[in-house]
């Protein structure tokens, strides 16, 4: 009999510690659950605060070019007048077509991570090209005006994470600096009817493709064959060239290569 109650007693303390031991995993689970959805939450919250803040910088800056725009064709109507002159128009229009490129890619690289607020960075994307579309409308206005002081190339890309076109063109440019104006388009861009516009009267069929006034250079294309036709433009529009385009005009040699 002292024997079957010392066992049953076993029992009963066995069963008593497996109950406690399961009530603290319990507790131990549901620690770790609020744990996780605390740090989830946070994770979150964390995100949407800094999308807030890129997205009202991004305002910001889209507001900003349109003052400098709007300041641009303002300036434009006076010329005839003579309250503006066209080299000090088109030293500005220079370099507000360089800051609005700048950024635009920090708006394409926000709307590509963006989680919480796509529809806004997209609308103001396809602001950004607007705006920037108007700028080239204005720098051919000006050409009208006066004497065309800086060549005007367009770049249709794709987002090709391949494509080498855009360092090749942020070469030249630093070579030419406001000897040229560089406008870039996202060709998969659907939402703005006047990207599909411009690469229908380009007649555009290969990206990336680049517009060097009326010349088309459809896919990939080397440094070389993009610094031969704009050297060659710069000196039928009698501009000052840079060193490296007499190096090309005269030689015909290679003198860098980014493929």
């Amino acid at each position: 009999m002292g024997l079957h109650c010392l066992y049953a007693y076993k029992e009963k303390e066995k069963f008593l510690v497996l109950t406690m031991e399961r009530k603290v995993s319990s507790k131990k689970y549901a620690l770790a659950l609020i744990l996780t959805i605390v740090v989830f939450s946070v994770g979150i919250f964390v995100g949407m605060f800094f999308e807030d803040l890129r997205l009202s910088y991004s305002e910001k800056m889209i507001l900003e070019e349109k003052a400098n725009l709007q300041s641009l064709q303002l300036q434009q109507r006076y010329i005839d007048s003579g309250l503006a002159d066209c080299e000090t128009l088109n030293k500005i229009l220079e370099s507000n077509t360089f800051q609005l490129t700048k950024k635009m890619g920090r708006v394409i690289d926000y709307n590509k991570n963006a989680v919480f607020n796509q529809e806004e960075l997209r609308l103001q994307l396809q602001d950004y090209f607007l705006t920037e579309i108007q700028f080239m409308l204005l720098s051919q206005e000006i050409d009208k005006k006066c004497s065309q002081d800086s060549l005007k190339i367009i770049y249709f890309y794709n987002e090709d994470e391949f494509d080498t076109q855009g360092q090749i063109l942020d070469y030249i440019k630093k070579i030419f600096e406001d000897r040229i104006l560089v406008f870039s388009f996202d060709s998969n861009f659907k939402d703005e009817p006047l990207i599909d516009i411009l690469l229908t009267s380009h007649k555009i069929e290969q990206f990336p493709s680049v517009v060097i006034e009326n010349s088309v250079f459809q896919g990939h294309t080397t440094t070389e064959e993009l610094m031969k036709d704009i050297c060659g433009k710069l000196d039928g529009l009698e501009k000052e060239s840079p060193e490296e385009c007499s190096t090309i005009l005269n030689t015909q040699q290679t003198f860098f290569k980014l493929q």
